[in-house]
């Protein structure tokens, strides 16, 4: 049994999926993958946008409140020099001493959300950092998928030209039968164990008719296609 040529096409094949797996499968993952890398990165400057935000507002919160109790006791002050009588004086004397303590407290507030503030703003810096440094990683990434894919994108068109010279050489019936089998089964041809009469295709034990067609065929070049009972594969 002569299926030398077969061989050589299956092994061409071979090489033709490899290069079509990368093409469709890894290189794609691998910008999937770049992708989300990116993604989480912007996603934690997001987060971080959030929380900085809000600790700004609160700070806001307390500026503002410290700003209004300020206007109240210049306005007590205001209404305290132009008082006579003893009433009105304790009463402008008492919204002084409110704003003040109003504005004592808030800014002790505006003091600590400050403070809880200059975190948010250091988690935002360092994220969005993070995130150019990563936009810069994935560009390369990119940029090596995108060279990666041309040469297998060149290597597929050198497998497709030797693959089609060999086609020629392939017996027209052992073509056929190849590539039938081709749309279900991978590989095609495969080593026969013959001291254990099985099929290394399947691992299936085949019947001794199986076995001795296979020896029958190393001696003869002109014998047909042994193949296995069980999964069609061709036996060599």
């Amino acid at each position: 049994m002569d299926i030398q040529a077969l061989l050589a096409l299956q092994e061409e094949d071979g090489r033709l999926r490899d290069l079509q797996r990368e093409l469709k499968t890894l290189l794609p993952n691998r910008r999937k993958a770049a992708q989300a890398r990116l993604a989480a990165a912007r996603e934690k400057v997001k987060a971080a946008e959030a929380e900085n935000l809000q600790a700004s507002k609160e700070y806001d919160r307390f500026l503002r409140q410290f700003q209004r109790d300020r206007d109240r006791m210049a306005r007590a002050e205001r209404n305290a020099m132009g008082q006579t009588g003893a009433r009105a004086l304790a009463a402008a004397d008492q919204e002084h001493r409110d704003a003040s303590a109003g504005a004592a407290a808030a800014e002790a507030g505006l003091a600590e959300a400050d403070k809880n503030r200059t975190p948010t703003e250091r988690k935002l810096d360092e994220a969005r950092q993070a995130e150019a440094d990563e936009e810069l990683a994935v560009q390369e990434i990119y940029d090596a998928i995108e060279a990666r894919k041309a040469l297998v994108e060149a290597e597929s068109e050198k497998v497709k030209a030797r693959r089609d010279a060999l086609v020629a050489e392939v017996p027209a019936a052992q073509l056929r039968y190849y590539d039938r089998l081709k749309l279900t089964r991978w590989p095609c041809a495969v080593p026969y164990n013959r001291a254990e009469g099985v099929c290394t295709g399947c691992n299936l034990v085949q019947p001794p008719s199986v076995t001795q067609a296979v020896l029958h065929a190393d001696k003869t070049p002109d014998a047909p296609l042994v193949t296995c009972p069980a999964c069609g594969r061709i036996l060599i």
